[in-house]
């Protein structure tokens, strides 16, 4: 089952920091080091502190990011920057954005939840993590005990019976509220009424849910929460360290947006484009798109990216260094990426576009692998804009995953690969904290 729980969440005390839009941070994960250096410039106390701290040369095992982000976490505890609410609670968690012309709203609610080993119970990883960022944030668990973001995750309300209960909440005023770097508007309510809480968590006992963001916050969550266990010979499954902070919001929610990840392909020496193109041939039809300065922006933004989004079947847009035209590679048969692929994996992981991408062009004609040759962005034009400067040999503009097949395969146990899925907007850092206390049970 999944169990959910209440939490005495930590907050920024609104009587010293008047502006929660100058101390929240986006996820650490986010973040270039241009941005770092502005965050610290912008207050003292803002939570880049906390979830990325600077580090120095003079760095020790003693005295580094981690440390410091304890420090100064008990010390905004201790002076009153930050506060803990008295009672346990449930916190609605809105997001207020706009993109592509439109206006969206997105719902949601954070609690905290009781773990088990990744693979196991309801619990449903998407995608692959890496060793070093998981590394990161154990060590800032280990030193600080504290959950400083949300792991951002998906379930199933289709009678939309949650979020009758958070809305009735919705109608007070919110107690925290702030704006973005993207203008993002974050609000947040407290759900303290006992009822309301059991309703959530009796809602949510028997639901499946899907990790969409933060995969190396909770894996790195389950491993704190193993050390802990073999430091305890009578572990229940109540402490509270067996608990992480979690956003859960409904895949029927209009606000929930998912981008593709598209891909650069840096200078391959040995890339004769010619030969790549008869090599693409054997998999996909070629429709070329010629354009030239004048006619750029209508043929990037109107004809391609709206055959892009009409193609019933697996295609991307490729554009490539030295080429005044687009590309649109369209598949010609699912059946040419089966047999590229080990059996063992479904159906719905082989057919995947990005998937199909990797096995076909990146793996089978090109050999190149993510580390090595490529980089990844959400932004089309900047996949145009780099190749055209020649910083790149090739760029590839995807579609978007879609969130049926992101469910059908993690509820198969299986990981899409790698830089597959980007949800937009990213929660933020700084709203609501928990802080994991030793020896409580959580029940």
């Amino acid at each position: 089952m999944a169990k959910i729980f209440p939490f005495k969440g930590i907050l920024y005390n609104t009587k010293k920091i008047k502006n929660l839009s100058k101390v929240v941070s986006p996820p650490y994960d986010v973040i270039p080091k241009e941005m770092q250096d502005h965050l610290y410039q912008i207050s003292n106390y803002n939570m880049i502190k906390l979830v990325l701290g600077k580090e120095f040369t003079q760095d020790t095992q003693y005295n580094n990011k981690y440390v410091r982000a304890a420090a100064t976490f008990e010390g905004w505890l201790r002076h009153g920057v930050m506060k803990q609410d008295e009672k346990p609670a449930i916190y609605i968690y809105e997001q207020r954005f706009s993109y592509g012309g439109k206006s969206y709203v997105r719902i949601g609610f954070i609690a905290i939840l009781r773990m088990e080993d990744v693979g196991r119970g309801k619990v449903h990883p998407h995608e692959e993590t890496l060793a070093r960022p998981k590394l990161d944030r154990i060590e800032l668990m280990r030193a600080t005990g504290a959950n400083f973001d949300c792991v951002f995750t998906l379930y199933t309300d289709e009678k939309a019976k949650t979020l009758k209960v958070l809305k009735k909440f919705m109608r007070r005023k919110p107690i925290a509220q702030a704006k973005d770097e993207t203008k993002v508007v974050h609000r947040l309510w407290r759900i303290d009424s006992k009822p309301a809480i059991h309703k959530l968590m009796s809602e949510m006992k028997d639901k499946a849910v899907f990790i969409a963001d933060g995969h190396h916050r909770f894996e790195a969550a389950v491993r704190y929460k193993n050390e802990m266990k073999e430091r305890n010979t009578r572990f229940t499954e109540d402490e509270a360290y067996n608990h992480v902070m979690m956003y859960f919001t409904p895949i029927e929610e209009k606000g929930l947006l998912i981008f593709p990840i598209h891909r650069l392909v840096k200078p391959l020496s040995y890339l004769n484009l010619d030969h790549f193109e008869d090599e693409l041939a054997n998999y996909f039809e070629i429709d070329k798109y010629p354009y030239t300065k004048r006619t750029e922006e209508k043929v990037k933004k109107k004809v391609l990216r709206d055959q892009l989004k009409r193609e019933a079947q697996h295609a991307f847009i490729m554009v490539a260094a030295g080429q005044s035209q687009f590309y649109l590679l369209t598949l010609k048969d699912e059946g040419l990426v089966d047999v590229l692929l080990e059996e063992e994996k479904s159906a719905a992981y082989k057919h995947l576009d990005v998937t199909i991408l990797h096995t076909i062009v990146m793996s089978k004609i090109l050999g190149v692998s993510n580390d090595e040759h490529l980089t990844f962005t959400r932004n089309a034009d900047e996949v145009v804009a780099e190749v055209a400067k020649g910083g790149y040999q090739l760029g590839f503009i995807l579609n978007p995953t879609k969130v049926s097949s992101i469910l059908e395969i993690a509820g198969k146990g299986e990981r899409l690969p790698q830089k597959s899925t980007y949800f937009y907007p990213k929660l933020i850092s700084g709203l609501v904290m928990n802080k994991i206390v030793h020896g409580e049970k959580i029940k």
